[in-house]
């Protein structure tokens, strides 16, 4: 027998419901609302909800540090916030899990518990985040622009520009993914090099060359401000010859899962081989012309009013 002043050492999966969560910069995001075990029997989630009438997310064990009835993770709030929500209805199937790990490396892949923390210098920041600067005079916002891959299918709209302060120029383009080109249900933005990029500027369209439509939907989401290095290392290597994985690629947890039902998942159906444009593409005969090599177009510039940063007139 034990006294009821004496600690548990051995507790039970009830006794952690209710506890409270906290970020790394002491706000509190939310209280323990279930428990995730995988087949080997190892504790691998657990689902946070954030109240007032927002979805739960699922935060890593990896990226928890457990206090005396509250729990702490290793991220501040505002990157809590940008974690996809979780749908308890939805089976933690291997493609599920396989797509949070592809697309969430810092969250849920190998990089698990650890934080982004921006660095000064050639840090890529949205261009309306990057103090002083503004596109140079000529250069098109290509904000609202329709975006389509390789394969001529539609892949998102252009929400913004993200700028490298130190080069002076555009590096990325922020697109906001259409939802049909994903498996888990939630708004996906993506970053394709404008270096990569054809742009019409009569249509106001951007075509990508080097990978399809559901390839660049399957990149890493950025999830905004400074760009993740670990965005930028898996774009060199998709548009450098080694692609994206295709969704639900890799064996991660599919040894110890069953294989998942159509009513699990629902997988993105494949491509048809005689895909086309849709009609409102603009161009004739829904064909747009070939794609030319990305060097012949010049970057875009962006300037400052710094006088200790552009020398230019």
């Amino acid at each position: 027998m034990t006294s009821g002043s004496e600690r548990a050492e051995i507790l039970r999966s009830r006794d952690f419901i209710g506890w409270a969560v906290t970020s790394s910069n002491g706000a509190n995001v939310g209280t323990v609302s279930d428990i995730l075990i995988d087949r080997r029997g190892q504790v691998r989630y657990l689902a946070v909800d954030p109240g007032f009438f927002k979805k739960p997310y699922l935060l890593p064990v990896e990226a928890l540090e457990w206090g005396e009835g509250s729990l702490q993770t290793s991220w501040t709030d505002a990157e809590v916030k940008r974690l996809p929500p979780y749908d308890h209805s939805v089976a933690l199937t291997a493609p599920v899990l396989d797509e949070l790990r592809r697309v969430f490396p810092r969250h849920y892949g190998d990089h698990v518990g650890t934080a982004f923390e921006p660095g000064n210098g050639a840090t890529v920041v949205p261009l309306k985040d990057a103090k002083d600067f503004r596109l140079a005079k000529g250069a098109p916002n290509l904000k609202g622009w329709t975006v389509y891959g390789g394969d001529n299918e539609k892949v998102g709209v252009v929400t913004q520009m993200l700028v490298d302060p130190v080069a002076l120029k555009v590096k990325y383009l922020d697109v906001d993914v259409d939802d049909d080109l994903f498996g888990l249900v939630d708004d996906r933005h993506v970053v394709v090099p404008l270096e990569n990029a054809e742009l019409r500027e009569r249509s106001q369209d951007v075509w990508v060359s080097g990978l399809s439509g559901r390839e660049i939907a399957s990149l890493p989401a950025y999830l905004g401000g400074p760009v993740d290095p670990l965005l930028e290392e898996a774009s060199v290597r998709a548009f450098s010859g080694g692609g994206a994985p295709a969704l639900g690629q890799g064996a991660g947890d599919a040894a110890m899962l069953p294989p998942p039902r159509d009513a699990d998942f629902a997988a993105p159906p494949p491509v048809p081989a005689d895909y086309a444009p849709l009609p409102e593409s603009g161009y004739a005969n829904d064909a747009p012309p070939p794609l030319r090599d990305s060097g012949d177009r010049p970057p875009i510039l962006v300037q400052t009013d710094d006088p200790l940063r552009d020398d230019r007139s």
